[in-house]
């Protein structure tokens, strides 16, 4: 099946320069395959697929932590009502740039910021069960800390998101755009999604426990498997963790992070540069930059 040449519908009339056309099945998936075939798209399947394995540990685990350590569901999900305004007014309150010609920017300024929230939240991490009380719960000052360690933390990660957007929104091909932005937001949410899953799976390696006499600090063995696990219970001992491997996750997906940016920052940039028009499966006769 044909795609309909640059000035015409997918009927064969003359199209305006911004009308999206009507495509069938067939047709889009020939249109995707020509998007992927564009240069800048190249840089931004790299971008948007590996720019959050810098916070695939903190954004995976830290929850998984909390509630290992005996914090509440329900007071966890909780903390999201506090977000919610901010979800709303930070579109409003950045929307000055992202309507820009670099809303890429905001992006890079925040990136750096998460890393570094990233750090943050391990820290936390290490300090919450100091201040476990007897009964096994926690003082309310704990639950406030982490509310606003969460705020900041959805400070950096909606104004990413919201720049990274804007700058899809701006770029994708208007007489194809629900096609170009759906398959550039796949991608997004895949990157998203894939590094966590990874994460995860790989944490327990460098993870390591020791099996330790009750009521001393005497080590008998190690016990990073189930059956030492559980060996070392039947046997009326504990088994502790030595090393958690959340926090070297958590360090070595930083470190990766700050990798990524030096090579992707001049890239971000440059990709804000070029001409609109680079960016069009059917390119218009004049396109603004």
């Amino acid at each position: 099946m044909s795609i309909p040449s640059n000035n015409t519908t997918a009927s064969g009339e003359p199209a305006p320069e911004d009308e999206e056309l009507e495509l069938g099945v067939v047709e889009s998936y020939t249109v995707l395959y020509k998007i992927m075939k564009l240069k800048p798209v190249h840089y931004m399947i790299a971008i948007l697929l590996t720019g959050k394995l810098a916070f695939a540990a903190t954004d995976g685990m830290t929850s998984l932590k909390l509630i290992a350590m005996g914090i509440p569901k329900d007071r966890l999900a909780s903390i999201a009502v506090f977000l919610t305004p901010m979800q709303i007014l930070l579109p409003w309150m950045i929307g000055k740039w992202t309507a820009g010609p670099r809303p890429l920017n905001i992006f890079l300024l925040a990136f750096p910021y998460r890393i570094f929230i990233g750090g943050v939240f391990a820290a936390l991490i290490w300090w919450t069960p100091h201040f476990q009380l007897p009964d096994g719960k926690f003082e309310y000052s704990v639950y406030f800390v982490w509310i606003s360690g969460y705020m900041f933390h959805q400070l950096a990660t909606y104004s990413m998101f919201v720049s990274m957007m804007a700058f899809i929104a701006q770029i994708s091909d208007p007489r194809i755009g629900g096609t170009y932005m759906t398959m550039l937001n796949t991608l997004n949410n895949l990157g998203g999604n894939w590094p966590v899953t990874v994460v995860l799976a790989v944490t327990d390696w460098f993870t390591y426990k020791d099996c330790v006499v009750k009521g001393s600090k005497d080590v008998l063995y190690a016990c990073n498997t189930k059956v030492l696990a559980d060996q070392c219970a039947a046997g009326g001992d504990v088994c502790e963790v030595a090393i958690d491997g959340y926090f070297i996750s958590v360090a070595a997906c930083s470190v990766i992070g700050i990798l990524w940016y030096k090579v992707f920052f001049n890239k971000l940039k440059y990709l804000q540069k070029i001409p609109r028009a680079q960016w069009r499966v059917f390119p218009s006769r004049a396109v603004a930059n």
